[in-house]
């Protein structure tokens, strides 16, 4: 399936800004099932527990807020669930964007480009956001999500040109 439509927005046969859509969402949730994997294999606070998820990352939460030191492997697994919320708080703009695009007709390729530099930056956002667990590396990633709001607003401006005539 995901190869038959990779295939068919290369042939020009669908519509790369929509089939972002689900792609958005499925990388928005990587960081959540690496950081998942990880609490498991190291058994951080006994391992992962999936009968209530926000309370276990709300108690990791806690223990920094406290001011107690957390290990280098909280603070991953923080910065991992951190980076899978921004990322899901981001989807309904990335959406709202697509569905203007597309209903004010904006060129196929314009779209293609804006699709293009919206997941390649939230590509290597996602992975900043991991990466980088100092305050200097921070600022790149910051860098990074500014980059990734660009297409969304380009589209929103050039459909709101587009169905002002």
């Amino acid at each position: 399936m995901v190869l038959s439509f990779v295939q068919d927005v290369i042939s020009g046969k669908a519509n790369m800004a929509i089939g972002s859509l689900p792609l958005t969402l499925l990388l928005a949730a990587i960081p959540h099932w690496h950081t998942i994997y990880i609490a498991e294999s190291k058994k951080v606070q006994g391992g992962w527990a999936n009968e209530n998820p926000r309370a276990w990352v709300a108690r990791l939460n806690s223990k920094a807020a406290s001011g107690k030191k957390l290990t280098e492997t909280e603070e991953y697994i923080l910065r991992g669930q951190s980076a899978q919320q921004n990322g899901f708080e981001w989807f309904p703009v990335w959406a709202a964007a697509v569905i203007l695009g597309t209903l004010a007709k904006l060129p196929k390729e314009q779209m293609d480009r804006y699709t293009v530099i919206h997941i390649a930056a939230r590509i290597i956002y996602y992975y900043l956001y991991l990466a980088m667990g100092k305050r200097g590396g921070s600022y790149l990633r910051t860098a990074i999500f500014q980059v990734s709001i660009f297409p969304a607003v380009a589209i929103f401006f050039q459909s709101a040109r587009a169905l002002a005539l």
